[in-house]
């Protein structure tokens, strides 16, 4: 996977629209990432891991704080990233969720996140954040962590892997590797112990527990080994062997006494009978006397009832007569119904005119009231008729003002541009003062210097010429006024050194003067463009005046546009208004010409059910002169009160009857029951009742503590059985459980890293190791390049395992002395060497992992400042060689040495205002 181009807007310290061109850093070899501290280089590498992934690889992880706090309100916070993956080229952009501007209205509202991605044949997947990330994971073939793992070296981390012991390292490891299912595997086996340990104990308490209660009798000579047995002095098979014979014991005292019990019950049933016998014939004989005490009492009330009878019977020639008045009045009762029916059908029709008369006065108050409501809305119609116009125009001077407000917005835009552009300018100037004079010091310096250097040489050949000898330069042999050597000489070396520094300061100085007329160019176009502007809104006008102008232009448009804005709702409400009365008119007739025509219907309906009304009355007054009664109530009524008499004097005679029936069956039965009792009474009863109870009390006596010393015993069985068999369960229990328990014990000691006397390893290090040693032989090769061959990184085996937790321990090899030592030994330059080849050994296994993914671009923020020279030389060339196979390596960096080694560069600038902006060069 290849960036190709990214786009960033309003992310992060980007406040603008930033599109860096990756492709100008070619495609392969180191480019430089460097800026002020904080200026947003990380936020590169953020930015294009939020393209593919959602999250950036910084620890902000709220979306809300991924926009920029520098952008403008209209500015739209995105990524965009086109990129190319096994030669073929894929662009994809997200927006996160966040607070901006309302395109119409005011106020503000919620842009929602959003993801899309464009496929090489334009097929575009822009459904949800899941779908988008499942389709990168499935195009560059690794997801967020391991992308974030193998693409970016992160400033610091790994210097902190290198140097940390075996357990933190141990959850560094878990995290890359994704171990924790062999950690779980170690924790179920160690749980899964401790539990069948905690059983086994449990089954031994188990057994003290259930002898406990062991029962016997008080006076049995087994009492002090049972409490051996609960003081858990008895082994196991001792208390099974005394469980045993007190069972056996009780079971032979328990068919002893079910012998004894059997003899007892049959003495009680014979003494039982007796009784029996005894206590029915003095029944009978009490019995016997109260029924023949009680016989006269019983004749007296069978006369009296039917003395009753006979008197009740005379009512039947009265009930006779009722009957007939009955019949009379009940085959009149139809007219009535008839006289009812005609009252009813009267007082409907006199109901049914009253109201239909009330309906028709009250229509006619609507009908009026009616006609003037629709004329009002005919007005209103016509009042309303240009209203679409007006709201046109009021648009339209809306529009206007609007295309106004936007003119004068870009221009106070350009107004503080132009400003940042001067303040530039100042201190452009300002520096090209300081290096000027500098360059002018240096100038003189050197022609001082090469003054004293000819002076020097001219005195060296003085000191050399001789009288009578033709002088090298004039060939005169007269030496009137030899020169002479005045202080130190200086050398030629000394010079060049001058001239050098003379002549690269006043390179600097001209670059610096070009720089500001440079920056004098875009100020005077710039400014030329504004005035521009300004003239066409507001004439000549002196560009120092203008912001106080726009202000106030600004602020008279907002006031015109709320202004507006109210006239152009009014206009919608009239609208709108306009549009109902157009419904409501048509709707309004059509009701008002069908309540007229209901009108004469209404009218008619009224005579008819008045002439109807005349005619019920007269049949009404025909009817009453024919009936006994003047209505149905009061005939019902006498009717009533005969039928209640009927039904008394037959309640009379039924009553009278049935309590002569009553009398006469219980007279006849009592009379039955002392003759029945006479013949039971004359056979005299010779058991001696008081002695058979004697006998009973002292059966009953044996028999309840026969009963007892079973259910004692019975218990007893019971109980020691129980007990016998939850001891022998648990003993079959107990020993399983120490079979399991013992080869768990060793499994988890193993798996965890507990064997006594031999390295302390578990099995999830043990898994890790794995990949700790093809990481620490990768690393290796990378730390001897950058060490001329000194160090190998090793993972430590040593016998200090057996007091902790070992196996990702690291140690460095000393290849100058052949000695081996802790990483920790290593100089604070050889640290970062040793922790860079540590994250690029990682980086190469985790993409290994990843099944032998490979990434064309990588980010290395680490810290260089800590190297020499030479190290950093070192350092570089290993970085090189990543970049082997069409491979570009991003170092993000401040470090000066590195911008004069990278000739590919991503500078990244803190403004003053407005935020960050990256520019890419290519020195």
């Amino acid at each position: 996977m290849r960036p190709l181009k990214l786009t960033i807007s309003a992310f992060g310290p980007y406040a603008e629209v930033e599109v860096l061109d990756l492709s100008k850093l070619g495609e392969n070899g180191l480019y430089l990432i460097t800026g002020t501290t904080g200026a947003g280089k990380t936020s590169i590498f953020d930015a294009i891991v939020y393209a593919l992934y959602g999250e950036p690889s910084g620890d902000a992880r709220d979306d809300s704080m991924l926009r920029s706090k520098y952008a403008s309100d209209v500015t739209e916070t995105y990524v965009e990233l086109e990129f190319l993956c096994n030669e073929k080229l894929y662009k994809i952009r997200r927006n996160p969720e966040y607070t901006r501007l309302k395109s119409r209205g005011e106020g503000t509202t919620k842009q929602n996140a959003k993801a899309e991605l464009i496929y090489p044949d334009g097929r575009i997947i822009d459904k949800s954040k899941k779908e988008v990330n499942n389709a990168i994971n499935e195009i560059i073939g690794v997801g967020y962590d391991q992308f974030t793992k193998i693409a970016m070296i992160a400033q610091g981390e790994f210097r902190k892997i290198l140097l940390e012991k075996t357990e933190n390292r141990k959850e560094i490891f878990r995290q890359l590797f994704k171990t924790y299912k062999y950690e779980t595997i170690q924790e179920q086996i160690k749980a899964e112990t401790l539990s069948i340990k905690k059983k086994f104990d449990l089954t031994r308490h188990s057994i003290f527990t259930y002898a406990g209660s062991i029962l016997c009798d008080n006076d049995d000579k087994n009492g002090e080994l049972i409490k051996k047995a609960q003081n858990g002095e008895l082994e196991n098979s001792e208390i099974e062997n005394l469980l045993i014979d007190l069972i056996a014991k009780d079971q032979d005292e328990e068919k002893a006494l079910d012998k004894k019990s059997t003899e007892v019950f049959l003495a009680l049933d014979k003494v039982n009978s007796n009784i029996s016998k005894a206590e029915e014939y003095a029944k009978n004989v009490r019995e016997y006397n109260q029924k023949v005490a009680f016989l006269p009492i019983k004749e007296q009330e069978f006369n009296s009832a039917k003395n009753l009878l006979d008197k009740a019977k005379n009512k039947k020639s009265e009930i006779e007569d009722l009957d007939k008045q009955i019949i009379l009045i009940e085959k009149e009762l139809f007219e009535y119904d008839t006289l009812d029916s005609l009252h009813l059908q009267v007082k409907i029709l006199e109901d049914k005119i009253k109201k239909n008369k009330a309906t028709f006065n009250g229509n006619i108050e609507y009908i009026n009231n009616a006609e003037k409501s629709i004329n009002k809305l005919k007005e209103r119609q016509s009042a309303l008729s240009n209203t679409e116009v007006k709201k046109s125009k009021l648009e339209s001077e809306k529009s206007a003002l609007l295309d106004v407000k936007t003119k004068l917005l870009t221009i106070a835009n350009n107004i503080a541009v132009l400003n940042n552009i001067n303040d530039k300018l100042k201190e452009t100037q300002n520096e090209y003062i300081k290096i000027s004079e500098k360059a002018k010091f240096l100038v003189d310096a050197y022609n001082d210097l090469n003054k004293r250097f000819l002076d020097g040489q001219a005195g060296i050949m003085a000191s050399e010429l001789k009288d009578g000898e033709p002088c090298p330069v004039c060939g005169s042999t007269n030496h009137p006024s030899l020169a002479k050597i005045k202080g130190e000489i200086p050398t030629e070396e000394e010079l060049k050194n001058a001239k050098r520094l003379a002549e690269n300061e006043s390179l600097q100085a001209e670059n610096k003067s070009v720089e500001c007329a440079k920056i004098k160019g875009q100020i005077e176009e710039l400014k030329k463009a504004i005035l521009k502007e300004i003239e066409l809104l507001f004439g000549q006008v002196d560009l120092l005046n203008c912001d106080k102008l726009i202000e106030n232009k600004l602020l008279e448009i907002e006031r015109e546009l709320v202004c507006i804005d109210e006239k152009i709702i009014n206009e919608i409400n009239a609208l709108k208004e306009k549009e109902e009365i157009d419904k409501r008119i048509p709707l309004e007739e059509s009701l008002l010409q069908n309540l007229r025509e209901k009108q004469i219907e209404l009218d008619k309906t009224i005579v008819a059910d008045e002439t109807t009304k005349k005619e019920k009355e007269s049949q009404i007054e025909k009817l009453l002169k024919s009936l006994k009664f003047s209505s149905k109530a009061d005939a019902f009524n006498f009717l009533k009160e005969l039928k209640d008499n009927v039904k008394l004097f037959k309640e009379t005679i039924e009553n009278a009857e049935k309590e002569y029936n009553e009398k006469s069956v219980a007279f006849t039965k009592l009379q039955g029951e002392i003759s029945m009792l006479e013949k039971l009474v004359k056979e005299v009863c010779e058991i001696d009742l008081e002695k058979e109870y004697e006998i009973k009390a002292l059966l009953t006596a044996e028999k309840d503590d026969v009963l007892s010393k079973k259910e004692n015993i019975n218990g007893r069985i019971i109980a020691n059985k129980t007990c016998l068999l939850n001891i022998q369960n648990t003993i079959r229990e107990s020993k399983e459980l120490e079979e399991h328990y013992k080869w768990m014990n060793t499994l988890s000691n193993t798996a965890n890293g507990g064997i006594s006397e031999k390295e302390k390893i578990s099995f999830e290090t043990y898994v890790q190791m794995s990949y700790f040693e093809r990481i620490l032989r990768r690393a290796s090769i990378r730390l001897q390049k950058m060490t001329g061959g000194q160090y190998d990184l090793i993972r430590r085996k040593d016998e200090l395992g057996k007091r902790s937790q070992v196996g990702l321990d690291i140690d460095v090899y000393d290849y100058h002395n052949g000695t081996t030592r802790p990483v920790n030994t290593l100089s604070g330059g050889e640290q970062f060497k040793a922790s860079l080849a540590l994250a690029l050994g990682l980086s190469d296994e985790i993409q290994s992992s990843a099944g032998g993914v490979r990434l064309d671009t990588m980010f290395i923020d680490e810290g260089f400042g800590s190297l020499d020279g030479e190290s950093l030389s070192l350092a570089i060339s290993t970085l090189q060689d990543l970049t082997e196979g069409n491979r570009l390596v991003g170092i993000i960096s401040h470090v000066e040495e590195l911008k004069n080694i990278i000739d590919k560069q991503i500078i990244v600038e803190k403004k003053r205002v407005g935020g960050s902006h990256a520019t890419i060069v290519n020195l």
